[in-house]
């Protein structure tokens, strides 16, 4: 049972911080659907950053700058040129899914997965035990989610980001500078999110492979709506959607042969469309409305 519990928290971790970057984004009145791409990008540099030095830190240094470039981009794209933030989102994405694929090829003359010399360190490695799998940014999970709490809910910034939200209109006429708390919030998910990439591709099995993400971004996003843009709402539904992907590949192993491959390797993102749809339902009883996904208003 123990190793099972470990098991969701390594597949949730990538979600985990994912999806907090989500609720930055969310919270300035981004919707954020770049995250998959952000992860890719993130697992990618780290990966080829680690061979090329065999520094975990350069890895995820290099990770961080580049994700921080791709999230200005994002902003000036949705800020200065007007243009749509849920195609750029979705361009974001599925550009950073070519690209990767195609620097496998270019730099490492490959298609199959590239390995790390180096890993995430594990705080606990060297008292056994089955959390001695996890690595040092599960741990700062927990910790990124009080800090966020505490940022959103505790300080003027963070009131004044859920303010360019909720109404950018009156936060503009109190003199909030919208469109840069916007940046900082991007600039924020940029930096979780190459954490999350390290987190795959650095931490379990030590190598990228051609779309390492698998959808978890797309996971991430929709824990940020279940989780109700809140800290912990959005944690706790990360951890849940990570305990399905875990659940999905004990699954695997221990019904071979007697279930379809494929109905396994959609559990977690049916829970994903029941879980949200269940909160719709539940809400609409208790005479509220649900959230809707618009578009970001300037």
């Amino acid at each position: 049972m123990v190793d099972f519990l470990v098991t969701c928290l390594q597949a949730a971790t990538p979600i985990w911080l994912a999806a907090l970057a989500g609720l930055f984004a969310q919270r300035s009145g981004i919707l954020h659907l770049g995250l998959e791409g952000l992860m890719l990008s993130g697992a990618f540099v780290a990966t080829a950053t680690a061979i090329r030095t065999g520094s975990v830190l350069a890895a995820i240094g290099a990770a961080i700058v580049v994700n921080l470039l791709l999230s200005l981009l994002f902003w000036v794209l949705v800020t200065h040129f007007k243009a749509n933030v849920l195609i750029v989102g979705l361009g974001l994405s599925m550009t950073a899914a070519g690209a990767t694929g195609y620097a496998l090829v270019a730099f490492f003359d490959t298609e199959a997965a590239i390995e790390s010399p180096v890993g995430l360190p594990r705080p606990l490695g060297g008292l056994g035990g089955p959390l001695a799998g996890l690595s040092v940014l599960t741990f700062a999970a927990f910790a990124l989610t009080w800090l966020s709490w505490w940022t959103i809910r505790r300080t003027r910034a963070g009131l004044k980001l859920s303010a360019c939200g909720s109404d950018p209109f009156a936060a503009r006429s109190a003199g909030v500078p919208v469109d840069l708390y916007r940046m900082a919030a991007l600039q924020v998910a940029g930096l979780l999110c190459a954490l999350a990439g390290a987190e795959l591709s650095l931490a379990q099995v030590r190598s990228f492979s051609d779309n390492i993400a698998q959808g978890r971004g797309y996971l991430a996003f929709a824990a940020v709506l279940l989780g109700g843009v809140a800290p912990v709402g959005v944690s706790v539904a990360a951890v849940f959607f990570g305990s399905a992907l875990a659940f999905g590949i004990q699954s695997q192993l221990d019904f071979n042969g007697v279930l379809p491959p494929q109905f396994v390797l959609m559990l977690p993102y049916a829970a994903t469309i029941v879980a949200i749809s269940a909160t719709v339902v539940i809400k609409r009883r208790r005479g509220e409305e649900p959230e809707v996904i618009m578009e970001r208003t300037l």
